[in-house]
């Protein structure tokens, strides 16, 4: 069977995008839901770094590191309490701006199932700025259901590369052969 070390810590990016919806609705404790951002940002870092260190893939690691620190800093902020989250919407913005490119290079390399990743991305980052930034509570509704469609979405993308099989491109190339 071959598989993608890739698609670890999407599966669990997925996993706490639908548990970050949940709790955006308010249906979960804080505290709770900072500690999983928390490992998750954790676990992401360490892929990433290992896309980067071991593999020389370093858009990989870039693109990985962009989303490992936005769920360690939720974690952060959640566990410590923090009211004002600005800062943090302003760099889910410059995330949301990054994924553009990363959109862009993936439909120039014929990987439509990246590209619409890299699309929904910014498109939920930029939510986040909004509601964090600009108080937007209007799109809170929008905000919440993109959370959930995003975070099944990743979910997916990481049982389909653990298994092996990317069927839309190959910008990602399954670089790791398991027996």
């Amino acid at each position: 069977m071959a598989g993608d070390f890739l698609g670890v810590p999407l599966l669990f990016i997925g996993f706490i995008l639908i548990v970050n919806a949940i709790w955006l609705q308010g249906k979960v404790d804080t505290k709770d839901v900072g500690i999983f951002n928390l490992l998750v940002g954790i676990l992401a870092t360490i892929g990433a770094l290992y896309f980067g260190l071991v593999q020389n893939n370093f858009p990989l690691s870039a693109g990985g590191l962009l989303f490992a620190m936005t769920y360690l800093w939720v974690g952060i902020n959640a566990v410590r309490g923090a009211e004002d989250q600005r800062a943090l919407g302003y760099y889910c913005l410059l995330v949301a701006f990054t994924t553009v490119s990363y959109a862009i290079k993936a439909f120039m390399d014929g990987d439509l199932g990246w590209t619409f990743e890299w699309i929904t991305y910014g498109i939920l980052w930029y939510l986040f700025y909004q509601i964090m930034t600009k108080g937007n509570t209007k799109l809170m509704g929008m905000t919440i259901a993109m959370t959930y469609f995003v975070g099944i979405e990743v979910a997916i993308t990481g049982w389909i590369y653990l298994y092996g099989y990317w069927p839309f491109g190959n910008w990602w190339p399954l670089q790791i052969t398991a027996s």
